[in-house]
């Protein structure tokens, strides 16, 4: 019955169910699925091979704190927030590989979205995929900054005209 509401919830929830576009595409965010890791090492050693392919840009850490692989083609190279259940977002992580096209199909119709990096798996507590991840392509932890308005009217009053007992 969970696994049905579940389901149901998905398919309803337009605010979360993003596009489908073809696998060459960036995927349209935010995203919500399954991750899993990939092996210790290796998430680096594609990162290391595609900054000297010039496919991405560099990204160490700690401007970015991970490295992830999408689903599509046309995520190389952008930078995305992770969101598991209940916690606060992090990122960003710099997407440095995807899914091979013949595979893409497949693992979408399963619900996977991204695989992180090993450390990001271990430091997570992740003994495989874990399920309602959120990817964004903007951090939604920033609260929004309002500064006051200032006028720049050459006509309002000078500062010692307001100022009691002033001219």
């Amino acid at each position: 019955m969970l696994a049905l509401i579940l389901t149901l919830s998905l398919l309803l929830s337009p605010v979360l169910q993003p596009g489908n576009p073809p696998w060459q595409e960036a995927t349209e965010l935010p995203a919500r699925g399954q991750v899993t890791y990939y092996a210790d090492g290796l998430m680096e050693w594609v990162y290391e091979f595609r900054l000297r392919q010039n496919q991405v840009p560099v990204c160490d850490p700690p401007t970015c704190i991970g490295y992830v692989a999408m689903m599509r083609a046309g995520d190389l190279g952008r930078k995305v927030w992770l969101q598991r259940p209940g916690e606060r977002a992090e990122g960003p992580f710099l997407v440095v590989d995807y899914a091979a096209e013949p595979n893409f199909a497949g693992l979408w119709a399963r619900g996977m979205v991204a695989e992180v990096d090993f450390n990001t798996a271990q430091r997570w507590g992740m003994q495989g995929p874990l399920a309602e991840v959120m990817i964004w392509d903007v951090s939604p932890n920033q609260v929004p900054v309002f500064l006051p308005l200032i006028y720049a009217d050459t006509r309002s009053p000078s500062l010692s005209t307001l100022v009691p007992g002033g001219p």
